[in-house]
């Protein structure tokens, strides 16, 4: 039975439920959470752009609260 049990809220539609024996246990299940995260902000962006062209060029892209380059 697990002894760690870790549940995030990362918007209104994700959640995250995570279960471990230990902490090297809950970070290999977080292991490519970053790109997973950056998957799903590319796919989101890109669908952003197609249903709003025209707030593509007056507006600057950000990344987790920082703006792209």
């Amino acid at each position: 039975m697990p002894k760690i049990y870790m549940s995030l809220q990362l918007g209104p539609m994700v959640k995250i439920d995570i279960q471990g024996e230990n902490c090297s246990e809950i970070t290999n299940a977080l292991k490519g959470f970053e790109e997973l995260n950056q998957t799903v902000d590319a796919m989101f962006s890109d669908l952003a752009k197609r249903v709003f062209p025209e707030v593509e060029n007056g507006a600057k892209e950000t990344t987790y609260g920082k703006e792209r380059s």
